[in-house]
């Protein structure tokens, strides 16, 4: 029998290499493919009306906001933007045309879910954090990792909430209620665009109908500075 010529065994190992490579491809699109589709799945583990809006506990619910943040972080090393990520967390699949349905207001719970998530990925992004290993190991567990630079390097962020809980017991709860801050060493008085920000969650929550007009009245009263005493 004829040994096989040097060309045909050439052409035999390009060919088994060429499927070997598409193999290769095709497992590394299916592992990325999975890992988005347990990325989006937590999301909207976390958004549901049940987690976002009702934890037990603050801690839970300061966890659950790390966890998220981290989940956005790790979707946008995987090529998907952060607004998507969190419309994909919200169960709203992409569309390649858009039409008037699509330019009508979001329902305002959409709304609520949506400026917390991306407000709060900003700020992890200012306070110098990538998405790297160890990090998002860190998100995972629902802990900051220290502060990687800056003025503050090498301390955690803190979690405030936007509406005091002594205005509003059980905010401290409502993960729409929590924003990631540069960590402070004393007591310090809301700024006026906190203030204006927590007005604006209060009606929002209202006319989510996850509070009531008359909670949201007090909750506006209580961050409301009184007003100046009359001259004698």
């Amino acid at each position: 029998m004829e040994a096989p010529s040097p060309r045909y065994i050439i052409s035999r190992a390009a060919f088994l290499i060429a499927i070997l490579i598409v193999f290769l491809i095709g497992l590394k699109y299916y592992k990325k493919h999975q890992r988005k589709s347990a990325i989006f799945a937590g999301l909207q583990s976390i958004t549901s009306d049940s987690s976002f809006f009702q934890q037990f506990y603050a801690k839970d619910a300061h966890q659950s906001l790390i966890r998220a943040i981290g989940l956005i972080a790790e979707a946008k090393t995987l090529g998907v933007e952060p607004e998507d990520a969190i419309n994909r967390g919200m169960g709203i699949e992409p569309k390649i045309f858009a039409s008037d349905t699509d330019r009508k207001e979001p329902p305002v719970r959409e709304r609520i879910i949506r400026t917390c998530l991306r407000s709060n990925y900003e700020n992890f992004i200012k306070l110098g954090y990538t998405a790297d290993f160890q990090t998002l190991t860190s998100l995972k567990q629902g802990e900051f990792p220290p502060i990687p630079s800056g003025p503050q390097s090498g301390q955690r962020p803190e979690i405030a909430n936007l509406i005091p809980s002594e205005i509003s017991p059980g905010m401290e709860k409502v993960i729409a209620n929590l924003e990631i801050r540069p960590p402070h060493t004393e007591d310090r008085k809301p700024t006026d665009i906190e203030l204006a920000a927590a007005k604006k969650l209060a009606s929002d929550l209202s006319s989510a109908r996850i509070i009531e007009q008359a909670v949201r009245d007090r909750i506006i009263k209580g961050l409301s500075p009184p007003a100046p005493a009359p001259p004698p």
